[in-house]
């Protein structure tokens, strides 16, 4: 009966903050009373026909449901007039805001008295409607419940009725409240997401230029169409992009957004950060030093802008500088006097020496399969030397190995990823494949296995039983 408690009308309720308990508490406590719930289900349909063996468990059932009934019902009528459906926190907010907006005191009447009703029409209201509805719904799904138990109990239902009808009830229940949250409301066709999304004239270049050799997996653009290009969105759907937006942001390239991609003095793109993350392109309103304008959009007035420094996706270095501090190697990329296609920052020595790259060296790299958990490339080098790979610096997962061997990945440039090549023709992969993945699924194959197999074994005892009290009987 517990199980059958909607969750969602708790949601909003200022009183149960001081209740919360980890996530992983509450799962195996649902998961606990939804065990404990078959059992008492089991064994009731068991002892049907025994009514002597229920005993003082079907007198406490009856008594846990009444008790919940009643506890519903005084949370319908009596919640709305007990709870505030909104916190301090919340108040304090709306107020702050209605302040700002009229360039006011928040202590200023007519500012609590706007902020008052702002929060009783928006807040207050569909919270009040929401627990109205959720208690009454909790209320007839206990009253249905404890009907089906009353009729099983007066032997007016049989074992299997009753199993059937509270498994129906809460797959009914739990299915409406999980509509909440996906339903089809919010499931659109691809093509209509699609639709929404505009291709302006300037990506139609880009894209055309990414359809031919050289293109996916060579080059990344950049979009300053908007003043905070790491908020938008829209230019990610189209090409491999410098901005757009996640919740999740890796701390190196965070650094590398507010540190090092935007010169202080300028404003401007600096061009050895655009040059480390392989930008070929930039979509500006206007022309910007150093950039090459290819492409003028007559709509949108957008220009496309070439880099002609832009390094590969994968390229050699043959000198590195070592430096442990992180604003120091931020102000070193920033100078006009670093080279990032001839040097590498590291941040600690490599295992091996590296050598220089000078007009009669073989240094040549080329890309052979690009994905997002398998990169490789072909590398030609006459020397031991570094290989820069314009890849953000993730350690967690991350593997490299060179012909098949394991290779230790490096951090070059603050927030790329280096390996260190031996002389010959080589053919270095990086691949996405954490252990804990494998052990998950693994994990994942043997638990489920190990269902189903105590499920046949289960089916199995109760076919034996069921046959051994069949040829107990004479005849």
């Amino acid at each position: 009966n517990l199980a059958l408690l909607n969750r969602p009308m708790f949601e909003h309720f200022p009183l149960f903050d001081s209740f919360r308990v980890p996530e992983t508490w509450l799962i195996a406590a649902a998961l606990g009373l939804a065990l404990l719930a078959a059992m008492g289900l089991a064994y009731m349909a068991q002892h049907a026909r025994q009514p002597e063996a229920l005993g003082a468990a079907w007198k406490s059932a009856r008594k846990v449901a009444g008790i919940l009934v009643l506890f519903v019902a005084l949370l319908l009528l009596g919640g709305p007039a007990v709870f505030s459906f909104v916190s301090e926190g919340e108040q304090a907010q709306v107020r702050q805001l209605v302040a700002s907006q009229s360039q006011r005191s928040p202590e200023d009447p007519q500012v609590v008295r706007a902020a008052d009703e702002l929060v009783r029409d928006r807040l207050v209201e569909p919270r009040k409607e929401a627990y109205t509805a959720d208690a009454a719904r909790t209320l007839i799904v206990l009253l249905m419940a404890s009907l089906l138990l009353a009729l099983f109990g007066r032997g007016k239902l049989p074992a299997w009725i009753l199993q059937a009808g509270l498994v129906l009830l809460v797959a009914v229940d739990l299915g409406g409240v999980g509509r909440r949250y996906f339903g089809e409301e919010q499931l659109v066709r691809a093509g209509t997401l699609e639709r929404p999304i505009s291709a302006y004239d300037v990506d139609q270049y880009i894209l055309a230029e990414s359809g031919r050799p050289g293109g996916t997996g060579h080059f990344r653009v950049l979009s300053l169409e908007q003043r905070d290009q790491t908020h938008n969105g829209r230019p990610s759907f189209f090409h491999e992009s410098l901005g757009g937006y996640s919740g999740a942001k890796l701390r190196l390239y965070q650094d590398f957004l507010e540190n090092l991609l935007t010169d202080p003095l300028t404003g401007l793109p600096n061009q050895n950060a655009l040059d480390l993350l392989n930008t070929r392109y930039v979509v500006a309103p206007g022309p910007i030093p150093g950039l090459v304008e290819v492409h003028r959009g007559e709509q949108t007035g957008l220009v496309v802008l070439e880099n002609p420094r832009a390094l590969p996706r994968a390229y050699l270095v043959g000198e590195v500088e070592i430096i442990p501090d992180a604003e120091e190697t931020w102000a070193r990329i920033r100078s006009s006097a670093f080279e990032p296609g001839r040097t590498a920052i590291l941040h600690a020595p490599p295992d091996t020496d590296i050598a220089l790259i000078d007009s009669s060296s073989t240094a040549a790299v080329e890309l052979l399969r690009h994905g997002p958990r398998e990169m490789a490339w072909e590398v030609e080098t006459d020397e031991a030397r570094l290989l820069v790979i314009s890849e953000v610096y993730y350690p967690a997962g991350w593997e490299a190995n060179i012909d098949g061997e394991a290779a230790p990945i490096l951090r070059a440039n603050h927030l790329l990823r280096a390996v260190s090549v031996p002389a010959g023709v080589h053919e270095v992969v990086l691949r996405f494949d954490p252990g804990t993945y494998a052990v998950g699924s693994a994990v994942s194959r043997a638990t489920t296995a190990v269902a189903y197999a105590f499920l046949v074994g289960l089916a199995g005892v109760a076919w034996r039983r069921r046959r051994g009290t069949r040829n107990s009987f004479p005849g």
